[in-house]
């Protein structure tokens, strides 16, 4: 029999370390990350499918994000609970593997070169062992790549035995590190100071690059579901929204208002603001900081008592919420600092 007195997702755990404000201000982080990271989605994949069809069947950019953005609907609104997300999982993970190997394959084979043997994509690219001023634009960065950790206490929640939860934690992260620093090393050797977001625009436009974005836009359209049930699913359930409650089909149609709202709000962000690379960096500085390095932490010393902590710990804790605090604060400011500029490039155009 399940726990009930045990906490759920990560709003239940703010509400029992800091009251209902605790609660709120989850709510709040919660629904700026996952409308960023669904608009980000919705960008990429529209930006992809507009790319590949070239201008075919008349559709802009813009009807190609509304259909990606609709299909991703589709698919939230089928979700009644997070374990019936496995299936779109794994062909989520399945598809976003294939998308790296190809592109790494390319980026090997078409790296930036200025002896005229491979085509030139790239121009005046430069090698930097560190930059100053980018270093809490490249930590928001890194922090929208694990943007699944808001979702994981559902995740959590759901599995049949929750005893592996550890060893499915340590090795997902595990994973998913090993993979962006991989990709990212590959990445700047080849493209230096040039290289673009998303990482499939540097490479050049033939038949392999095609099947890669193909590839990584399945991907978003998989996982996007995925994100936006976890955090209706919590919303549903703090506004009663259940069938013990309502009828079926009342229900279902409160469902359906809600999660159409989110992804109007969601489509709203990827219309309104066209720049991947911008909203990644704008939600991991902003939202995914503090979800990742702010809020768990705070959590955890809260709920555990400072007295019972060793201070060599406490030490540990109180780095990594100055960390969560600076990228958040100096990120964001370097987002919307490039976010401005882009968006002044985008008018003048």
């Amino acid at each position: 029999m399940m726990d009930t007195s045990r906490v759920r997702n990560f709003n239940q755990i703010g509400q029992a370390a800091f009251g209902i404000p605790g609660r709120v201000i989850i709510y709040i982080l919660y629904f700026i990350n996952v409308t960023g990271i669904v608009g980000d989605y919705i960008i990429l994949a529209g930006q992809s499918f507009h790319q590949i069809a070239n201008g075919a069947g008349g559709l802009t950019e813009n009807s190609w994000k509304l259909l990606c953005a609709a299909i991703m609907w589709l698919g939230c609104i089928s979700l009644k609970q997070m374990s019936e997300a496995a299936v779109l999982s794994l062909v989520g993970i399945i598809t976003s593997m294939g998308a790296i190997l190809i592109g790494v394959i390319q980026a090997f084979m078409y790296p930036y070169r200025d002896d005229g043997l491979v085509p030139v994509l790239h121009h005046r690219a430069t090698h930097e062992i560190a930059r100053g001023s980018g270093v809490a634009l490249a930590l928001a960065t890194i922090s929208f790549a694990f943007c699944a950790v808001s979702v994981m206490p559902s995740v959590e929640s759901s599995m049949r035995r929750p005893d592996k939860w550890n060893s499915v934690l340590g090795l997902s992260m595990a994973i998913v590190g090993i993979t962006y620093i991989f990709v990212a090393t590959v990445g700047y050797w080849a493209f230096g100071d040039q290289a673009l977001a998303p990482f499939l625009d540097n490479l050049p436009p033939n038949a392999a690059t095609k099947a890669a974005k193909i590839l990584i836009s399945l991907h978003v359209i998989f996982a996007s579901p995925v994100m936006a049930t976890s955090f209706a699913l919590e919303i549903e359930v703090a506004l009663n929204i259940t069938k013990e409650r309502l009828s079926r089909v009342r229900e279902f149609a409160a469902r359906l208002l809600l999660r159409t709202l989110f992804f109007v709000a969601m489509a709203g962000v990827a219309l309104g603001i066209p720049f991947f690379g911008d909203v990644m960096a704008l939600v991991g500085a902003f939202s995914m900081s503090l979800l990742l390095c702010v809020v768990p932490v705070a959590c955890y010393v809260k709920l555990r008592g400072w007295r019972n902590i060793s201070w060599q710990l406490l030490l540990a804790c109180a780095l990594v919420m100055c960390l969560g605090v600076y990228i958040c604060i100096m990120g964001s400011k370097g987002a919307i600092e490039d976010m401005r500029k882009d968006l002044a490039a985008n008018k003048a155009v």
